[in-house]
């Protein structure tokens, strides 16, 4: 009768043990990034971009920090998509305040009239990303 318990307990120990190592293998495999900016929008922020920094009178020193800071909060909000921690509500509000730290960083250097056209193409892109988060 000991022997039976013992493989018994066993057994279950050993299952319990190989369901257990399966399942976060399952959890990776459901978490899959999300993608913040579509291949069309990335294509269409840089070449936006590169005719704004080429069309305007931006100064190099500002055109430096204009790419310094869409640079650093656009790897930011790529990277929101890529923490599988995240619900999609949360990726929408932290996508939300980076916009917005951006365009508090912006505002600094930028002249008004490029800053403007800046924010309402931002904003466009805001009201895109929000609208497919909603929709996964």
């Amino acid at each position: 009768m000991n022997i039976q318990k013992i493989l018994f307990i066993s057994c279950l120990i050993l299952l319990s043990t190989k369901m257990m190592g399966q399942t976060p293998i399952v959890q990776k495999e459901n978490s899959a990034a999300i993608k913040v900016f579509t291949t069309e929008e990335t294509d269409y922020i840089k070449k936006w971009m590169q005719n704004m920094i080429r069309d305007t009178e931006m100064t190099p020193e500002t055109a430096s920090q204009f790419k310094i800071i869409t640079a650093y909060f656009g790897l930011k909000m790529r990277q929101l998509g890529e923490d599988s921690k995240l619900t999609k509500i949360e990726i929408s509000h932290e996508f939300n305040v980076l916009i917005k730290e951006q365009n508090n960083e912006l505002k600094k250097v930028l002249p008004e009239k490029q800053f403007e056209s800046f924010s309402d193409l931002f904003n466009k892109l805001s009201w895109s990303v929000n609208k497919r988060l909603n929709q996964l």
